[in-house]
């Protein structure tokens, strides 16, 4: 059942928070002085649309531009339902007498993401990147395997940030929908992320263009559950003892017994491609499936910081945790006027 594995592919890893933290900030009455500057300076720029009137009305805004790279990285354990197998074309059969264990996926991703303040409430962004990942699959029930394949592809998203910050508290709500292509899927992972953060601002008294943001926040982390797609057997390495592979053939295990003609056909089937493939012999079945995946949970926690060095320059970093998920990000922001 190796091939379950690339069915999963990297399902539930392409999620990353992507979204800008940075928001405007209604400047607190004590900083009068700072206040007055950037209102003597005005806003002579395109966007954000209004960012003249929030400059007046005492928000600080930051440039509208910006590009990040960021690097990730994470693991999710992952529930399997509705598995159905066939080969060369003939039809799938439901296999549900197979028990999974332990699924989990982990990934390694770089990307890099363009944004545009539209509005001084509302960022806009695309995402491209490259992925790296593995899945390692457990079968209990009714005999016990365990394998691991890699993969790798791109992935593209678009988002939205909509934040706004006032005497320091800031709330931060991002949303983004990305496709990842993957070398050993038919179609893209389609995932959806919705992560709401609240946190806090501390600005230095001596540059008020250097601050560092704080927040916690949780992600909700929606995937296209349903997985359809075919193998060839080639592709795949061995994966069943010598002695589960005879007794299959044989016909002598019980729970081969208790299946139904359908079901006895395709792992009989796939048992002598194995056991054909062990042998060197020339057995190019090719193996189709179809499957429903889900995470564990569809909602994690996070915890997250940004240091900004001035309104060009900001590094952050982020960490999920719970929900059978954890992930890790690091990122670097590089932004300007238009």
């Amino acid at each position: 059942m190796k091939f379950i594995i690339y069915a999963l592919g990297l399902s539930f890893l392409v999620g990353t928070v992507y979204g800008q933290a940075g928001a405007g900030m209604k400047i607190a009455n004590n900083q009068k002085h700072y206040l007055d500057s950037i209102q003597r300076v005005g806003y002579p720029y395109r966007f954000p649309i209004w960012g003249r009137k929030a400059v007046y009305k005492g928000f600080d805004i930051q440039y509208p531009v910006g590009v990040m790279l960021n690097l990730n990285a994470g693991r999710q354990d992952v529930t399997i339902n509705n598995l159905e197998v066939g080969f060369n074309g003939n039809g799938l059969v439901p296999m549900d007498f197979i028990k999974f264990g332990k699924v989990r996926t982990t990934m390694q991703g770089l990307t890099s993401r363009i944004d545009l303040w539209l509005l001084p409430f509302l960022d806009l962004y695309a995402i491209v990147g490259l992925v790296h990942a593995k899945t390692n699959v457990s079968i209990v029930s009714p005999f016990q395997f365990t394998s691991e394949a890699k993969f790798k592809g791109n992935t593209f998203g678009l988002g939205t940030t909509i934040a706004g910050g006032y005497h320091g508290i800031v709330t931060i709500t991002d949303i983004n929908y990305t496709w990842t292509h993957l070398d050993k899927l038919d179609e893209p992972v389609k995932a959806l992320m919705v992560t709401p953060r609240l946190g806090y601002n501390y600005s230095f008294k001596k540059h008020r263009e250097r601050a560092i943001t704080c927040w916690i926040g949780t992600t909700g982390f929606y995937v296209n559950k349903g997985t359809v797609g075919s193998i060839s057997l080639s592709d795949l390495g061995p994966n069943m003892s010598q002695e589960q592979i005879d007794k299959i053939l044989s016909e002598g295990e019980a729970w081969y017994q208790a299946l139904d003609p359908g079901q006895k056909l395709v792992v009989k089937e796939i048992t002598k491609a194995i056991k054909d493939k062990i042998d060197g012999l020339p057995n190019d079945l090719q193996v189709d499936y179809s499957l429903e995946k889900n995470p564990t949970s569809h909602w994690s926690m996070l915890v997250g910081m940004q240091y900004q060095f001035n309104k060009r320059w900001q590094v952050r970093s982020e960490l999920g945790f719970l929900g059978g998920r954890s992930s890790f990000l690091l990122s670097g922001n590089y932004r300007w006027r238009w």
